[in-house]
C-alpha cells in the first residue's frame, strides 16, 4: 500500500459566500461556487497539489436516501455543522487507485463504506464550464468520531487544476500539515497508519505522535473531542503574508491566523522549505 498525501481538507461553513470573502481577504484566490448533485455546494482554494474545500449545505432535498453501508457526504457535514459549528469536518487523502485502496482497507479490517463515483461541472477561469470527475472511498474509526476520512482519485486533473486559481496574493503554496485532536490518540494510531499508508512516530515537543505522509504530515494530539483545529500552509513569501494580514500573530517563523477568521480552523503560515 503506497503512502498517501493530503488531497484536501473540507471546511464546513454556514454561508459559503461569506467564507469565500473571508479567505479572499487573507490573500487566497477562491473558485466560483459549484453545486454537487447530492445537496452541497463548494468553493475551492487550489494550491500546488492539494486544496481547501469551503462547503455549505445547498439543498437537503437532494441528499441521497439513507442506506446500509453508504456514507452520505452531505449528511455527515450537516451533522458536523449542527454538533460543532463551522470547522474542518473531513480529511481527504490522495489516491491513484480508489478500488485498490478500498480493498486494502477492507483487508486490514477498517470500517469502510460503499465506493462513490461522481462528476460535476466546474467553472474555468475564462467563464466556460468543463466536466470534473472523481472516485471516492470512505473509512471511519470510533476513536475519531465526528470526523470523516476518504481518498479521492481524480479522473480529470487537466480540467480540475488551473494555474489562475493556484495564484494567491499571499503566495500560498501547499497544505503541508494537519493537526488532529482525539480523546484517544493511541486508539486512533492503527486507523491513521492504515488509511494513510504512512508510519506514526514521535511528535517531537508535542504530546501524541506524527503520521508521515509522502510529503505532508498529520500531527495527532490528545483533546476533549475529535477535531482538526489547525492547518499548516507553506507560502513562498512570508513578508507578503505579513503585509496582507498585519494584525495576525507573528512569532518570526510563522504567521498565525485565528480560527475566528477562517471558519473554525487556525492557520499556521510558514515559508516554503
Amino acid at each position: 500500500m503506497s503512502v498517501r498525501d493530503i488531497d484536501h481538507v473540507v471546511i464546513m461553513t454556514r454561508d459559503l459566500e461569506q467564507a469565500r470573502a473571508g479567505w479572499e481577504a487573507l490573500g487566497f484566490t477562491t473558485t466560483p461556487r459549484a453545486i454537487h448533485p447530492f445537496g452541497t455546494a463548494n468553493s475551492l482554494v487550489q494550491l500546488q497539489g492539494n486544496f481547501i474545500e469551503l462547503l455549505e449545505i445547498d439543498d437537503p432535498s437532494n441528499f441521497p436516501p439513507p442506506a446500509d453501508g453508504f456514507f452520505s457526504f452531505a449528511t455527515h457535514n450537516q451533522t458536523f455543522l449542527a454538533a460543532h459549528g463551522e470547522g474542518a469536518s473531513m480529511l481527504v487523502l490522495t489516491s491513484d487507485d480508489r478500488d485498490a485502496d478500498l480493498a486494502g482497507w477492507r483487508a486490514a479490517g477498517l470500517r469502510t463504506y460503499e465506493p462513490v463515483d461522481f462528476e460535476r461541472q466546474a467553472t474555468l477561469p475564462d467563464g466556460s464550464a468543463a466536466r470534473v470527475a472523481f472516485s471516492l472511498a470512505f473509512a471511519g474509526d470510533p476513536a475519531l468520531s465526528g470526523l470523516g476520512f476518504f481518498v479521492c482519485q481524480q479522473h480529470t486533473p487537466e480540467t480540475f487544476w488551473k494555474p489562475d486559481y493556484q495564484r494567491h496574493a499571499n503566495t500560498a503554496h501547499r497544505i503541508t500539515g494537519i493537526t488532529l485532536v482525539t480523546p484517544a490518540p493511541e486508539a486512533a494510531r492503527r486507523f491513521l497508519e492504515t488509511v494513510s499508508g504512512g508510519p506514526a512516530g514521535p511528535a517531537g515537543s508535542d504530546d501524541g505522535y506524527r503520521v508521515a505522509l509522502a510529503h505532508d504530515r498529520l500531527t495527532v494530539v490528545p483533546g476533549s473531542r475529535s477535531a482538526m483545529p489547525r492547518m499548516e500552509i507553506a507560502v513562498r513569501d512570508l513578508d507578503a503574508v505579513r503585509s496582507l494580514i498585519p494584525d495576525a500573530q507573528d512569532d518570526g517563523v510563522a504567521v498565525i491566523v485565528p480560527s475566528t477568521i477562517t471558519h473554525g480552523v487556525t492557520l499556521r503560515l510558514t515559508a516554503v522549505t
